[in-house]
């Protein structure tokens, strides 16, 4: 994924940054009280505190406690994916960013998200997989869905989440997680704690002129499309063979 995202943020740098940028645009923190994702949290143990980097800049505080989830309920975790591409693309966008998100929904033993398409893999497949990768989790409560209708609901909507209907500002993997905790969900996020993982692509151009937005949405939609599809089909493997070696029965 990273090598992807790379030729794609130089290939965007190319057109968008034919001038100089100069400095960099940090919106600065506010926070009046607790933050939206600190009162969130559900009332159990504090086992560890999650100290992502990007927990400040999103919601105002630089910890949150443990979401002490269960496998019974819904959860929902924030990962930043971009790592040094981060700083990379801030620099191309003129604009601080705290993170590329991707967000995840965890549910019957299972983490949903949206790739080239719908996927489902065992939580124990995503979390080797992206391990590595700073995040925060969420409890979102019991599920308000049996496994059948949380089936039926998936096919329904199936064809509104393809390779061919994925854009990189407004319909991606964070816009489809958001659907899917409400719809799932007895606790879910409220909009000030997704909505700013949101905005970070959907305002992802905003310092820019507009000549260089209008010719950046169209240009890095284009190239990111063709990034996630690849990156949905080149992990394809990868995580049917962490699943067979996890569940060899399931698998057979």
């Amino acid at each position: 994924l990273l090598p992807a995202l790379s030729a794609m943020f130089r290939s965007f740098a190319v057109v968008i940054c034919s001038s100089h940028v100069v400095g960099a645009f940090c919106p600065a923190a506010t926070s009046t009280g607790a933050s939206p994702a600190r009162r969130h949290r559900r009332r159990s143990t504090v086992f560890f505190a999650q100290r992502p980097s990007f927990c400040e800049p999103l919601w105002g505080a630089t910890a949150l406690p443990s979401s002490a989830t269960t496998s019974a309920n819904v959860s929902c975790t924030v990962y930043e994916i971009g790592g040094p591409l981060t700083a990379v693309l801030s620099k191309t966008c003129s604009k601080e960013l705290p993170l590329i998100p991707h967000v995840g929904v965890r549910l019957f033993g299972r983490e949903y998200f949206y790739s080239d398409r719908i996927e489902a893999r065992p939580n124990e497949v995503m979390a080797d997989m992206l391990e590595t990768f700073p995040q925060i989790t969420f409890d979102l409560g019991r599920p308000t869905v049996t496994e059948a209708e949380l089936a039926a609901w998936l096919a329904d909507v199936d064809d509104d989440w393809y390779a061919e209907t994925y854009n990189v500002f407004d319909r991606n993997c964070n816009h489809f997680a958001k659907q899917l905790i409400r719809r799932v969900a007895s606790e879910p996020l409220p909009d000030d704690v997704i909505d700013p993982v949101l905005k970070v692509t959907e305002d992802m151009l905003s310092e820019l002129p507009t000549w260089r937005r209008d010719l950046g949405l169209n240009l890095m939609n284009q190239i990111t499309r063709l990034v996630v599809v690849s990156w949905g089909r080149a992990t394809k493997k990868q995580k049917a063979s962490l699943e067979q070696r996890q569940h060899p029965a399931a698998s057979s």
